[in-house]
């Protein structure tokens, strides 16, 4: 009679495959973000690259807000700016003056306002 040799390499490989195709269907999907993280989400992806520097402009004093950048906040809309902003001050790991931050928040947006032709941005 014929004995079966199966190599320890060729075991490890079968039950391999087989968690493969099991566990794809086990998996608990991640639930979908609150609809207050995905407001913030859908602001941070509107405001692309310039969310970095709109955020600098706002917490670290002598940072500007490029015109481009100014006209995307700005299309992006004063909600988003002020809801991103409290976001960020609500962080454990935020020290600063929640007022102070709130004020440079505002200087931020109307600075954009100021130099930015409205027709851009409407």
């Amino acid at each position: 009679m014929a004995r079966l040799s199966i190599s320890p390499v060729m075991v490890i490989l079968l039950l391999g495959s087989a968690a493969v195709a099991i566990l794809p269907g086990l998996a608990v999907p991640a639930p979908a973000p609150a609809p207050a993280q995905q407001h913030l989400l859908e602001c941070a992806d509107k405001l692309g690259d310039c969310g970095k520097l709109v955020y600098l402009a706002v917490f670290v004093n002598g940072t500007t807000v490029t015109k481009d950048c100014c006209t995307r906040l700005l299309s992006v809309g004063k909600q988003c700016h002020h809801d991103l902003i409290v976001y960020a001050t609500q962080r454990p790991t935020f020290k600063g003056n929640v007022s102070e931050i709130l004020d440079k928040s505002e200087q931020v947006w109307n600075g954009c306002v100021n130099s930015t032709p409205a027709s851009l941005f409407h």
